[in-house]
């Protein structure tokens, strides 16, 4: 009985930490500005998931080197992309380091939805 109990609040406070963790991307919906390969890339890393950034890379013949040292995502470098919008899935897909930076999150503000225009480099 007690380990069923403790089970259940661990699981209930990491379902919860995971909740807080992933606001951030949910209080934002990302647009694509225009249908470039960088936009597509851009997109695919946004949606924070590995097999949909690799099918897109795959179909536009893009390599991870290629995407990691050359391609911007609104102006910032794909790592920083992914760490300041919480991209962890797909910055990890591509061998980045996001939880080097430090962040400041205004929590009052995670409940409204916003709308991102991404664009990525030509």
């Amino acid at each position: 009985m007690m380990n069923t109990l403790t089970t259940a609040l661990c699981t209930t406070l990491l379902l919860s930490s995971a909740a807080l963790t992933t606001t951030n991307t949910e209080a934002a919906q990302f647009v694509a500005a225009d249908n470039s390969p960088g936009t597509q890339v851009c997109m695919a890393v946004s949606s924070n998931k590995r097999l949909q950034l690799y099918a897109t890379m795959r179909d536009l013949r893009i390599s991870k080197t290629t995407v990691t040292n050359k391609l911007r995502c609104n102006n910032l470098s794909i790592a920083k992309f992914a760490g300041t919008y919480g991209f962890n899935k797909t910055a990890k897909y591509l061998n980045l380091e996001t939880t080097t930076g430090t962040s400041i999150q205004d929590l009052a503000k995670l409940d409204q939805q916003t709308i991102m225009i991404v664009a990525g480099s030509k």
